[in-house]
C-alpha cells in the first residue's frame, strides 16, 4: 500500500499513528507528496489533490484521514481504536469537533501565508481565532467523556493539539485549559505519537 502524505499534516499524522499502533509499517509505504504541487501520482489517486491518500495494491484508493484510519483499524488491525466510537453518537460528535479544529487551524495557517502576500483578511483571522478558542474550551469541559483507552478520538484530538503547537506558537492555550494540557502531554509520551511527530 502507498500512503501519500506530508509530514506537516495533522491529518496524515492520524494515519501514521494508526499504522504504528497496529504494526503496519512494513505494509504501508510512505510517499511524500505536497498537495500544492499537484503531483501526478497523488492527483491520479485523489482528484481533490489532498493528503493523506491511501492507494491499495489492488488499485483501490481510500481518501480522507477518517476513512483511512477506520480502514486500517478495522480491516488490517484489531478494531480496538474504533470500538468505542462505533455506536456512540456523542463520541462521534467529539471526533467531528476535533476534525473541525484541525481544519480551522489549517485555514489559520493559510491566512498567515496570505498575510505575507498582503492578502490577509481581518474578518477571517478573527473568525478562525474565535472558533479555535470556543472549540478548545468545548474539549476542556468534555475531556472526561473520552474513552478510558486509546481510540481514534484521542488520536484525532491529539494531532489537532500538536498541530496547534507546530504551526501556531503565538496561540497560548494551555494555561486556561489544564485538563487538555495534561491530555496532550500524556498522548505525546506514547511511543506511537513520539515516533510520528509533525515536521517539514
Amino acid at each position: 500500500m502507498q500512503l501519500y502524505l506530508t509530514y506537516s499534516s495533522p491529518f496524515a499524522r492520524n494515519v501514521r499513528i494508526v499504522v504504528y499502533e497496529h504494526g503496519l509499517q512494513s505494509c504501508v509505504s510512505e510517499h511524500f507528496s505536497h498537495p500544492f504541487h499537484n503531483g501526478k501520482e497523488l492527483t491520479s489517486s485523489n482528484p481533490l489533490g489532498k493528503v493523506p491518500c491511501l492507494s491499495l495494491d489492488n488499485g483501490t484508493t481510500i481518501m480522507d484521514s477518517e476513512v483511512i484510519c477506520a480502514y486500517l483499524d478495522k480491516q488490517l488491525g484489531d478494531g480496538r481504536l474504533s470500538k468505542a466510537l462505533d455506536n456512540d453518537w456523542n463520541l462521534k460528535t467529539l471526533y467531528s469537533a476535533g476534525t473541525g479544529l484541525m481544519e480551522t487551524l489549517v485555514l489559520r495557517q493559510v491566512e498567515k501565508v496570505r498575510e505575507r502576500e498582503g492578502l490577509a483578511s481581518e474578518f477571517w483571522w478573527q473568525r478562525y481565532n474565535n472558533a479555535i478558542v470556543r472549540t478548545l474550551n468545548f474539549f476542556e469541559s468534555r475531556i472526561t467523556q473520552l474513552p478510558d483507552t486509546l481510540s481514534l478520538l484521542h488520536i484525532n484530538l491529539g494531532s489537532a493539539l500538536s498541530y496547534l503547537d507546530f504551526r501556531h506558537e503565538d496561540f497560548e492555550w494551555r494555561n486556561e485549559r489544564p485538563q487538555l494540557a495534561v491530555f496532550s502531554k500524556n498522548l505525546e509520551a506514547l511511543e506511537s505519537f513520539s515516533a510520528n511527530t509533525l515536521h517539514e
